[in-house]
């Protein structure tokens, strides 16, 4: 590891590498899914465990949620209540049509990693990708636990956070997720980012 990094880099480093190294232990082969749930820092941590994965000489895609938002309007997005965004922000049909169902088939099927730029209020243009064999598809975003997405990943990574998402419809969608799905005791691993800088592993009884 280079000494040039800063201690906190270190950790860190140190952190994704060994959950790259579990995951690879248990998916290696073939192809699988892991879910980065949370809203805020979700994407930023899922870009740190690819370039784990890929440090670890393993093929590793990135994906988020937010890419596959329902089409809406020029500025209706900002429009949308807490009971909006919960129930109808995201296209989960695309979501797996266009993603998780071909990623999952292997060999030459094309996937999609990203559907609708919602900054846009557009449609984006398919660029179809292809991975080997053996290849991990990173998805990171809110909701990922939620019971229509059920049976969706492999492998979950829950994150806890005090801080809270400055969209206020989203913060209010957050707590109904957490009262109804139960993120924290559905998933395989749950991780305090209270400091962004050192993830730490937590391992509760429910785990």
């Amino acid at each position: 590891m280079s000494s040039d990094l800063s201690p906190d880099r270190i950790d860190s480093r140190r952190f994704f590498d060994a959950q790259a190294a579990e995951i690879v232990h248990n998916y290696g082969r073939g192809r699988a899914i892991v879910a980065i749930d949370g809203a805020v820092g979700a994407l930023e941590f899922g870009r740190e465990l690819v370039s784990a994965l890929e440090r670890a000489r393993h093929t590793a895609v990135l994906a988020s949620i937010d890419d596959f938002v329902q089409p809406t309007a020029p500025g209706e997005a900002a429009r949308q209540s807490s009971g909006d965004y919960y129930e109808r922000r995201y296209d989960y049909a695309t979501f797996r049509r266009v993603l998780v169902d071909p990623f999952r088939l292997g060999g030459s099927a094309g996937f999609v990693v990203a559907a609708f730029d919602e900054s846009a209020s557009r449609a984006v243009e398919p660029v179809w990708r292809t991975a080997p064999a053996d290849a991990i598809l990173v998805v990171a975003g809110p909701f990922l636990a939620r019971a229509e997405l059920r049976g969706t990943f492999n492998y979950t990574i829950f994150l806890e956070t005090p801080a809270r998402p400055k969209n206020a419809s989203l913060d209010e969608a957050l707590d109904r997720y957490t009262a109804e799905a139960g993120p924290r005791f559905s998933a395989t691993a749950i991780v305090d980012t209270t400091d962004p800088d050192r993830p730490r592993r937590v391992f509760a009884d429910s785990c």
